[in-house]
């Protein structure tokens, strides 16, 4: 997977590649231009992922193991064994068997078991979503199993993509993956359920809410609006995690039991105590209240924003909105696209700056040439004046000297400075007049 010829790029084969994880690897391996298979029983979103992502499709899991260099599994947890078992003997000599579940120790068991002996095995985690936008900052486990030739070429492809990569025994992984997920969703998705059983209504009581209750809110919809069967596996497949659940509804019991008997010395007993074990409580002060002085100061922007043009991308689909804020309240944006009203949601959008705005509008309305000749002091720099007029205008996207006149016509001690301005076409007229007052406002006199 590093950036070598495309001759030499390996063959891939991610297995189930028409799901969440697979999808985002595989089309992330088609863009870098290698050649890529993606397999699984249902034929009808294999091949219109295939299509949409520009990969080859192949129904049969172990036809297209037996043709790569690089073998990926990445199904649904609870059918990851029955797979790996199904495709490991068909990996041809030399090449790579790895998965992407979130559970390690059996998988690579399996793998291990189940592969030929001269079949490199490799266990991953992905420690993110597929909703990310790249690799880049993205946590990567490796539990390397035996081969050493394709574990430093997948270390290097992720380090050349700037994920941030640790190294672990699949054992190691699982035990403290039954916290980091195990005991985190599990948490999560028991206040969730507890909030149903209140009949408790979250969206009225956001208006009396703290920033730290809204992201707990946040964090709380993020994990039970995602697949369950997916966070059913991830809970009930790693040996680990009921260890933890076993611990946490003791350590719950012990604090609901304080609160009740009102013992004030043991609660606080056990807050600080928690407190000490934990590894920088300064450093998770500022985490949080940079979360909190995120999601504050973006409203209190989009508030300052009412009449302006601003250019908002929805951070999931990648479209991009292009208009005037007409309204802002603390949950929808309100932009007049075009004439029309568009209601968006503030938590799925994030505000583009001045190049990616001025880039979108480029490739949105396209460009015109306008030419003004000016007549200025010989003292004038037209150097400087052509750097004024690239940020003098959101809809200016380019600014250059054409040619310069000394002459006659012109008279002494001035000269003639043509300048070729490429402007956005939205509001050209405007912009135009824009540009005129500009040059009249440093002496300048049109021709």
């Amino acid at each position: 997977m590093a950036r070598t010829a495309a001759a030499e790029k390996p063959r891939i084969a991610v297995i189930g590649g028409y799901g969440g994880m697979g999808r985002f690897f595989a089309s992330l391996f088609a863009v870098e231009g290698f050649s890529v298979v993606i397999s699984g029983p249902n034929e009808v979103s294999g091949r219109e992922t295939a299509k949409k992502i520009g990969v080859t499709y192949e129904k049969d899991n172990a036809c297209a193991a037996a043709d790569a260099d690089i073998v990926i599994v990445s199904v649904p947890i609870n059918v990851t064994l029955e797979v790996i078992r199904e495709i490991a003997p068909h990996v041809r000599p030399g090449a790579l068997l790895m998965d992407f579940t979130s559970v390690k120790e059996k998988p690579c068991e399996y793998m291990e078991k189940y592969a030929p002996k001269d079949v490199e095995v490799l266990g991953t985690h992905p420690v993110f979503g597929h909703r990310v936008g790249g690799l880049e900052g993205q946590v990567f486990v490796l539990t390397p199993v035996r081969g050493k030739k394709w574990t430093a070429y997948v270390r290097e492809f992720l380090k050349e993509h700037k994920a941030r990569v640790y190294e672990s025994t699949p054992a190691e992984h699982d035990r403290v993956m039954a916290v980091v997920q195990g005991l985190t969703h599990f948490n999560y998705i028991a206040v969730g359920k507890t909030l149903q059983k209140l009949d408790y209504d979250i969206k009225e009581s956001r208006k009396f809410s703290s920033p730290i209750y809204d992201l707990m809110l946040d964090m709380i919809g993020r994990i039970i609006g995602q697949n369950p069967e997916l966070y059913a596996s991830i809970q009930m497949q790693n040996p680990q995690v009921v260890k933890v659940h076993k611990v946490f509804l003791e350590t719950a019991g012990e604090l609901a039991d304080a609160v009740k008997k009102k013992d004030e010395k043991r609660f606080i007993r056990m807050m600080t105590d928690a407190a000490k074990n934990f590894d920088d409580l300064e450093r998770a002060m500022g985490r949080s209240d940079k979360a909190i002085h995120s999601l504050v100061s973006e409203l209190e922007f989009l508030k300052n924003s009412v009449g302006q043009e601003l250019c908002l991308r929805h951070i999931y689909s990648g479209k991009k909105h292009i208009g005037v804020v007409k309204s802002v309240d603390p949950d929808t944006v309100v932009l007049v696209e075009g004439g029309k009203e568009s209601h968006l949601k503030i938590s799925n959008l994030e505000v583009l700056g001045d190049e990616e705005k001025k880039k979108y509008k480029k490739e949105f309305f396209g460009t015109v040439e306008r030419d003004f000749s000016v007549v200025l002091s010989e003292e004038a720099d037209e150097n400087f004046i052509v750097f004024l007029l690239k940020g003098f205008d959101a809809n200016i996207a380019d600014a250059r000297v054409k040619d310069v006149y000394r002459g006659k016509q012109v008279g002494g001690g001035k000269k003639s400075v043509c300048f070729g301005v490429t402007v956005i076409d939205a509001g050209v007229k405007k912009t135009e007049e824009k540009v005129k007052a500009l040059f009249s406002g440093i002496g300048g006199a049109l021709r």
